[in-house]
């Protein structure tokens, strides 16, 4: 399955991600690239990035890294630490990477910065690796 396909296939069927304005970057087998650019919408009573926001994000590009290899996998634990607030404007880069996988389980990080390069947030996760295929046509 190509990139350009998973892509594609989460650009219209990943309604949160639609929603909050998430766009895939980059994809390849075991690694993804999302951003996303931090609207009004996106902010917490605090006037920064909500950390569901965040979590989402990350989350996204979790989903393209580990679906790359064209069967469903699906999260099964996800924890994110996050280590600086983010304001109106800032652009958010998730940067998912396969640390280890077996035959039904794969690990991730996923390492998000802003364009500046600092690092905002770090997720951990682990999928579960099904045998479905995704499908081939949305």
């Amino acid at each position: 399955m190509s990139a350009e396909h998973i892509k594609e296939l989460i650009r219209k069927n990943d309604n949160l991600g639609k929603l909050l304005g998430v766009e895939l970057t980059e994809v390849s087998e075991g690694r993804a690239y999302a951003e996303l650019k931090v609207a009004k919408e996106h902010l917490n009573a605090a006037g920064v990035a909500h950390g569901g926001s965040i979590f989402a994000l990350a989350d996204i590009a979790l989903a393209a890294a580990s679906n790359s290899y064209g069967n469903v996998a699906l999260l099964t634990n996800g924890n994110i630490q996050v280590f600086h607030a983010t304001q109106l404007g800032d652009t958010l880069i998730a940067k998912a990477k396969e640390v280890s996988a077996s035959r039904r389980l794969a690990h991730y990080r996923v390492k998000v910065t802003n364009t500046a390069g600092e690092q905002i947030a770090v997720y951990n996760a682990t999928v579960y690796k099904t045998s479905t295929p995704l499908p081939e046509h949305e």
